[in-house]
This record gives C-alpha cells, structure tokens and sequence, in this order.
C-alpha cells in the first residue's frame, strides 16, 4: 500500500463535514457564578486549610488605580468607580480594598506563582531570570505572602509547592530548569511544601496536553481556582510570536483566549517578563520588520492601559492600547473593514471574512501538486454562542513580535509587562507591591445564554488616575448541566431500569491520557435520523435533546458520570427536514481513572416519550507516565482545516475539552465504526514519548496493519512517520487515512504499533471496523 494513502492531509480538504456538531459538557466548567470570588470565613486556627464559600451571580472585577506619577490610589469609594458589561453600566453591588485588609486574616494572606518558561530561555537567560527570582523571594516571602515555582518545559512541573519558606524558596529557583517533558525525570525532584494547609497545585503538574506555554498557563490558573482571593502570576520567558501565517497561527489564538478566560475565572492576574532585557528593545534604528500590528477581534468596546516597567523610563509608563471597530464581512475568502467607537475615543480595524471555495486559503497540497478547494463551513453548523470569545483578547500594536502574546495576557488578567530592563528585580517589586494595592467591585450581572463572553469596563470618577481590570469572563456551560433537575432523575431512572430504548444509536469511547493513570474519554454517539421532535419558538424551529452518562466501576460503585442538554435551532422545516435526514452526532468529554468500566449512556429528545439507551465495556490500561505508548483510537469521518474551525476551538477549549488537532486539522470524533467506500475516513491516536525530554526528539513511525476479521488476511500493512512530533513534548498527535475505497464490503481490525529510532515499541492497539 502506498504511503501516500495513509496521509490524512490528501483527503480532508475535498469533503464537508456530513452532520451537525454537537459540543458536549465540560469536567470542570462552572456557569454564572464561575466569575464569583470565594467568601472566605476567618480560620478557626492558623495552620487549618481555608474554607470559602461561593456567593452565586456575582462578578467580581479587581481594579488597579494609579495616579499620574506611578502611585497606586488607595482613598477611593464604591462613589467612585463605575462598570460595565458589555457596554451597559452595572450597578455595584459590593465593594473592598485590599489595603484596608487586617494583617493575620484569611484576606490578607496573598499568593504569588514564580512560572520559569524554559522552552523559551537560553542557559545565560535562565540564569539572569533566576538570580534576580532568588533576590525577589528573599526580600518578599514571609507571613502572609506565600510562592509557588513552576517550571514549563513541555510538561508543568511544580518544582515548590506555596510555602513562606524563603530559604526553600531560593534553593528551588536557583536551580536552573532545562526544559523536560516529566517531572519524574532527571534533576532534582519537587521539594515538599513548608507550610501546612496551604493550597496545592499538583493537579497542574504532567498534563500531557499542557504541551504549548498558553495550555500550560490554563492548566495552572485552574488549578488556582480553589485559592482564594486575586494570584499573582510572574511569567519569566523571552516571549514567542503568533504570526498570521503560522500553520499554527488559528489553534494558538484559541489557546491565547483559552488562557486568559482560565486565570479570569480563576481571578489570575499574569505579570510576563521578558528576561533578555535592553536586547529586545525597541529603539529608532529598530528592524521595523520585527513589529507585528494583530488585526482587530471585536467590535470596539474596550479602551484600558497596560502598564509597562521601562529600565530608564518613570515607573508608570503608560502604553494605552485601544481596540478598534467591528470589521465588515468581507464574503467568502474576503476582507472587510470597519470602524467603532469604543469608550473614550474612535478606533478602526481589519476583520477578513470567512474562507470559502477559491479564497485565500485555496486548501493544502496534495502528493500531486494539486489545490484542494476548502469547502465553506457547512448550513448544519449550530450557532456558536462563543462568538465573542476572542474579545477576551487586547488587541495590541507596535510591539516586537515576540512580546505581543506577552501583552495580551498582561492586560487580558489585569497585570502589568516587564520589558526592556537589565534591572528586572526592580520590576518584580512593582509586582510584589501590586499584591495589596487593589479594589474589588462586585455585581450581579445580567442573565445570559451559557456560553456567552462578555467585556468588561471600569471608570474611575477622579482625574489624572489610570485604572486596570481584566478584559471580561465567559459564562461557561456547567459540568453537570441536569444536576438537581427532573430530567436528570427521569435519565437515572431509565438508565437503571431494564426497559431497552426505542431509539436506534450507536456509540464509541476512545481514550486518551491526560497523565499518569488517567485518561479522557472522548465519547460520540450517532442517533437514528428524524428522531428528534421540533417545535416552533420565537419564530424558530427548536428542539432539546437531553443526554446522561455514567461509568461504573465493576462493583457497581460510580467512577465517572455527565450530563448535558443539547439545544438544537433552526430558521424553518426545510432546515428540520435537511437536519433529520442525516444521524445527529453528538460528543462530549469526561476524565476517569485507569480501569475497568461499563459505560451507559441514556438520551432523550424532550418532548417526546422515546429514548435511547446504550452500553459498552471501557478498559484503561495503566500508565505510570514514563513507558512509551499509545492511546486507544479514534475513528473520524468528519475533519476540517483547523483554520476554518477558529471559534470552535474557542469552544472546546474554554468548556476545558481537548480537541484532536494534528497537522492542522481537527477531527471530530465518530461514533459509529460503519463506514461507506465512498466517504472518506480517518482515525486518531495519541503517541505519549517522555524520551522526548531533550531540543532532539527521536523520530517515530506508525505501523498500521488492516485484517480481514473473518479470514485473518492481512489486507493493509504499511508504515508512516509522525509527523507531529515536537521537541519537548511527550504527546504525539498522528492522524491517518482509514483506506476503506480500497477495501471490499466486510469486517476488519485496524492493528497499530509506534516505534522510535531509539527501538522503543508501543503495546498494539485495535479497534475494530466496517465497510458497507
């Protein structure tokens, strides 16, 4: 068999997807009151662990206030600021300074995260980096200020846990980091926390898919969620660019919204710090070239400042960034223009239109040399409720490419760039200080869909202050949509009961590890077509499909469990009718150890006394994180060019699911294992690889036999390389062409097996399959 067959780039660009896509729920989303900062009630004793209670509908938005020379305001009152959401003024409904806070109280302890990017640092910039972090921590750990230190190297690794410790402190950051991919792996292993009861952040630590910088600042803001009150997050890095014309380019900006609305809902703020110093600066003689001016995201609600320390410059120096207006629509493969007026003054911006057949991304290349069209986006893609999700994003001009991300998530979470400084002890100072120098405002904000973003404002009624807040939250859908409610018992009780469903369905489960021994499930379900009742509201045709899972261990006991409602709407019957004439897919995510499981699953269009009910066994094998191995499989017959899927990644990874992405694609999972000669297919794994630890990692290649299940003929046997394969990450993502044109109607097993050059060889993995 040909190689050229089994690369899945030379089918997806030629085909639409087939079905509508269904986003399922989230593990770890929270609605509404996400944006709520925890009520912390004084603790019984001083080493007992915080206990905080979350006040539902209420935003909180911690404020920055500075005068003309640099001095933080601390005088001020609820009288004299004003916010908004999404351009409407909300009415405070709470108010505190931080400076007011007692010494000794739960409030007043503060928490400060030292995060070493060593992917990006050199030995000399690590070493700069970490002699001014030991000085910072010298002269600022103690009672009530607790630090944690966190190296990225391609994993997170939590090298110090929070502590006031400042000895342990200085001991820990001044060993320098190169970058790895586990933190079981060579060096020194993470010191234990000095101080009881402080918060933890080892959920942060070896998750495989924290494999870029902006995964990894997610992965730890949320795993400061639990620690009360405003963090403070110091990123010392060289920065890195987003650049339009990085492949990349599309699934590092929803990465970069990602980020931001984690440390947002996590009330993070990040304080990036270029640690090469004057050697990035920009002066008059400057290589223009190196600047990068990101096009405008949004309509033009927000006017704020970033503030930036400048080696030489006053300590508040003001680089005021204003977002431009909502561009036009520019058509298919267009671009269009527009202008907005935003707060204080008129900004103008670009905003190209979506990608049609023809347009400026005409497609890939195939082994042939030939342009694939890309298609349009399909009529039965479902309204996108994170539509202004990238609002989360300032858009920033005129600075080096390299520091715009910097930028971005300074002024996105209410912190401040350090850039262009030898003296870079005297910034995190301003840092420090910081950290006691804040209001919170409080209020209930207006009902909204879940999965809304909304922008926030902050006024401040004196003159010659400058104020700072962060750019907005996204109402994320629950976890457990059902939970409480009389669908969910009605689910529950069909799913325990021994009636079979009415609603024909299949469904599959692959998994995929998130790190050592646990996994997450990619479940997908396909539902018999004009299965699912609509009725006509506000105008539209909408129905509510209302699904329940739960997988059980062997012994009966509960190890996993989801629920979720899906809202489907359309403008009229011929839509309903062109909808129900295809199965409606369905997928979602849930996170569970390693194991034995049965996993059953209930749905139930509402409206309607029909259900569906399915089972299947689930087997996680054991994974300690340091073997070299493979994920279970996935099979897909929808793909598209991720850069036509920029507001669903938004999606996927602001409700905390991992899309398959590899090559610039992204594969939605099936749920079903029959597949057509005539409709192209592929399949998905994961390769987990520690011995990628070092700049060089070694090559891989994927074996891939198909058999024919009744006869044992091997039918398919080949190999490819992995493409995907990067330096410092141990995840692998290898997406293939399922060769099913080229295999009669029957039975088969797709048979896999990784190995690398340095003779490394993966358990095989199977999944079995159909051609009609």
């Amino acid at each position: 068999m040909k190689l050229r067959y089994l690369w899945l780039l030379l089918l997806v660009l030629a085909t639409a997807g087939a079905g509508i896509r269904f986003l399922g729920a989230p593990i770890k989303a929270h609605a509404q009151q996400e944006q709520a900062q925890p009520q912390t009630p004084p603790p019984a004793a001083d080493n007992s662990a915080p206990v905080f209670k979350a006040e539902s509908r209420l935003v909180l938005v911690d404020t920055i206030v500075m005068d003309k020379k640099g001095s933080y305001v601390t005088d001020l009152t609820a009288k004299d600021f004003k916010v908004w959401e999404d351009n409407k003024e909300q009415e405070i409904k709470s108010f505190s300074s931080e400076s007011g806070s007692p010494a000794g109280s739960v409030n007043s302890r503060h928490y400060l995260v030292l995060l070493f990017d060593n992917s990006s640092m050199s030995l000399t910039d690590q070493s700069r980096a970490r002699d001014a972090a030991a000085k910072f921590v010298q002269a600022n750990a103690g009672p009530d200020r607790y630090m944690a230190v966190i190296n990225f190297g391609g994993t997170v690794s939590v090298t110090q846990n929070f502590t006031a410790d400042a000895e342990r402190l200085k001991q820990v950051v001044r060993n320098p980091k190169f970058s790895s991919v586990s933190p079981k792996g060579p060096g020194p292993q993470p010191v234990e926390v000095a101080s009881l009861a402080m918060p933890q952040l080892r959920k942060a630590e070896a998750n495989f898919g924290a494999r870029t910088l902006l995964l990894a600042l997610r992965s730890v803001a949320q795993s400061l969620a639990s620690v009360p009150g405003r963090k403070s997050l110091v990123l010392l890095t060289t920065g890195f660019p987003i650049m339009p014309s990085d492949p990349d380019a599309v699934e590092r900006q929803a990465e970069l919204t990602a980020a931001i609305s984690a440390c947002n809902k996590a009330n993070v703020a990040i304080y990036p710090i270029d640690v090469r110093g004057l050697t990035s600066a920009i002066t008059p003689d400057s290589d223009t070239s190196r600047l990068e001016t990101l096009p405008d995201l949004g309509e033009g609600r927000l006017v704020s400042a970033t503030l930036t320390y400048v080696e030489g410059e006053p300590p508040a120096h003001l680089v005021y960034v204003q977002r431009g207006g909502t561009g036009g629509g520019g058509g298919h493969g267009g671009t269009g223009t527009g202008s907005g007026t935003g707060g204080a003054g008129t900004g103008s911006g670009t905003r190209g239109g979506s990608t049609g057949t023809g347009g400026s991304r005409g497609g890939a290349t195939n082994t042939g040399g030939t342009r694939l069209g890309v298609p349009p986006p399909s009529m039965y893609s479902t309204y996108n409720p994170y539509d202004q999700s990238r609002l989360l994003i300032p858009s920033i001009t005129n600075v080096v490419q390299d520091q715009q991300v910097l930028y971005q998530l300074a002024q996105g979470t209410g912190g401040f760039v350090i850039v262009n400084s030898n003296d870079l002890l005297a910034g995190m100072q301003k840092i420090a200080k910081e950290q006691t120098q804040y209001y919170s405002l409080g209020y209930t904000p207006p009902s909204s869909e879940e999965g809304s973003c909304h922008t926030l404002k902050v006024k401040v009624e004196r003159g010659g202050t400058t104020a700072r807040w962060r750019t907005g939250y996204c109402n994320v859908k629950p976890a457990d949509v059902l939970a409480g409610k009389p669908e969910e018992k009605q689910l529950e009780d069909r799913l325990a009961g021994s009636q079979p469903g009415t609603i024909q369905a299949s469904m599959l489960a692959p998994f995929f590890y998130t790190s050592a021994n646990t996994a997450r499930v990619n479940l997908a379900l396909e539902i018999t077509p004009n299965t699912i009742k609509f009725e006509k509201q506000k105008g539209k045709q909408h129905a509510t499909v209302n699904v329940f899972g739960v997988a059980y261990k062997l012994d009966g006991t509960v190890a996993a469990r989801f629920s979720d409602s899906v809202n489907l709407e359309f403008e009229d019957k011929r839509d309903v009718q062109e909808f129900n004439s295809k199965p409606f897919h369905y997928d979602t995510q849930f996170d569970v150890a390693a194991g034995h499981y049965n996993l059953k699953v209930v749905f139930n269009p509402q409206g309607v006394d029909s259900f569906g009910k399915l089972e299947i066994p689930l087997v996680i094998d054991p994974y300690d994180g340091k073997q070299f191995t493979m994920s279970a499989v996935a099979f897909s017959r929808d793909i598209h060019p991720v850069s036509q899927m920029g507001l669903s990644l938004d999606a996927a990874l602001l409700e905390d699911r991992t899309p398959l992405v590899t090559q610039g694609l992204q594969l939605i999972p099936s749920g079903s294992d029959q597949f057509k000669k005539n409709v192209p297919a592929a399949f998905y794994v994961e390769i987990y690889t520690p011995t990628a630890a070092g700049p060089n990692p070694p090559d891989i290649a994927v074996n891939v036999t198909v058999v024919d299940r009744k006869t044992g003929e091997k039918k398919v046997e080949t190999g490819s390389p992995a493409a995907d394969a990067k330096a410092g990450s141990p995840l692998v993502p290898v997406g293939l062409r399922l060769p099913v044109s080229e295999l009669p109607p029957g039975s088969y097993r797709l048979e896999l097996k990784a190995v690398d050059s340095a003779g490394n060889v993966t358990p095989q993995r199977t999944a079995d399959f159909e051609v009609q």
